[in-house]
């Protein structure tokens, strides 16, 4: 079957797919023995897949209902957190000691803290992904990370302010110990979000179809195994402090353009002005990835490259998306702007210069 057809076949089949990247070994180092909180749902995986391909020895604290069945000989520890102490339940994580902790999900500021407190004291590194949502008032392109991040109000909470939150509280109890990730929009193996999705299957439906605005905004995307890989480079090599995980900057041309070079489709991109979509009743929300006139898409990485990260290119993050398309049905991929507006919006740009 040739690629396009292949892809095009994958949009539209709920076909599994065994998922499973190569990650480099970062360093010749002893393995370790990781407790992994959560790990088994988007970046979860992919960081105990790391951790195995290193030599590590892993341990699994969670529910034991997001994807139960996966890693069936790795150690699972059950058990609940909760921002309610009368209904967590830590107990199963006794008094045992581990070289490194890795929180991979929580925002709320309380998950967060009561664990730092339980396990901070049993382990040597303490390693919790955040998120450039953690930022506040991104004024400028190429922020680093010591721009401010958003204070905290327990009234409006918000993902944003609860992430910035959990960093300060980490901070104060692991204090030298603590590596914190603040990753863009993560894509790849096992993505649960269409972002992508949306635009592999416009350009490969569609022989034209829009472009917002002139295609100067900026987009920031990274592999989800790129973000375990600097996880583990930062445990191998005992790094420590915070970093942006924000992938190559690119435009939001060369974006479309990636993503047409993947798919191997030759859809036309045409770029219509923002002004005049709106009055088509098309708004940037209708485009994924999409942030006019913001800088949130052009943060700085350079002290995670500084330290030896690498970043795979955009091509293999798209191809792990599609083959990732089954574990999307459950979204039916529903566009927030369907083929026939798409068509009859053309049509109306394209009237306009006759």
């Amino acid at each position: 079957m040739q690629r396009r057809s292949f892809l095009k076949h994958s949009l539209y089949t709920s076909a599994t797919a065994a998922l499973s990247g190569k990650v480099p070994l970062l360093a010749d180092t002893k393995p370790k023995d990781i407790l992994v909180l959560g790990g088994t749902f988007f970046l979860g995986p992919a960081v105990v897949e790391a951790a195995l391909a290193a030599g590590h020895t892993v341990t699994l604290f969670n529910r034991g209902v997001t994807y139960p069945e996966l890693f069936p000989y790795v150690e699972k520890i059950r058990g609940f957190r909760s921002s309610n102490p009368d209904d967590e339940n830590l107990s199963g994580l006794g008094k045992r000691h581990w070289d490194v902790v890795i929180d991979v999900w929580p925002s709320d500021p309380l998950l967060a803290e009561s664990a730092a407190k339980m396990l901070a004291p049993r382990t040597d590194h303490y390693l919790y992904v955040s998120s450039i949502g953690a930022y506040d008032n991104i004024d400028k392109p190429g922020i680093d990370e010591t721009h401010p991040i958003q204070p905290w109000n327990s009234v409006t909470g918000g993902y944003g302010p609860e992430k910035a939150e959990s960093e300060r509280r980490l901070h104060s109890i692991v204090g030298e110990r603590l590596t914190i990730v603040r990753p863009g929009p993560i894509k790849g193996v096992r993505s649960y979000s269409s972002e992508m999705m949306t635009w592999f299957r416009r350009v490969l439906t569609d022989q034209s179809i829009i472009a917002p605005g002139d295609g100067s905004d900026g987009v920031e995307i990274v592999d989800v195994r790129d973000v375990a890989a600097f996880l583990f480079r930062a445990i191998d090599r005992s790094i420590y402090g915070v970093f942006n995980l924000t992938g190559p900057a690119m435009t939001y041309r060369e974006f479309l353009e990636k993503c047409k070079a993947a798919t191997d489709s030759d859809a036309e991109l045409v770029w219509i002005p923002l002004d005049y979509l709106r009055t088509q009743g098309i708004s940037a929300q209708d485009f994924p990835f999409l942030r006019p006139g913001s800088n949130v898409f052009r943060i700085s990485s350079k002290k995670a490259y500084d330290a030896g990260w690498d970043t795979r290119p955009f091509r293999d993050t798209a191809f792990d998306e599609l083959e990732s398309v089954s574990l999307l049905q459950r979204y039916r991929l529903q566009d927030t702007l369907p083929a026939d507006k798409q068509r009859e919006v053309l049509r109306s740009w394209r009237s306009r210069a006759q």
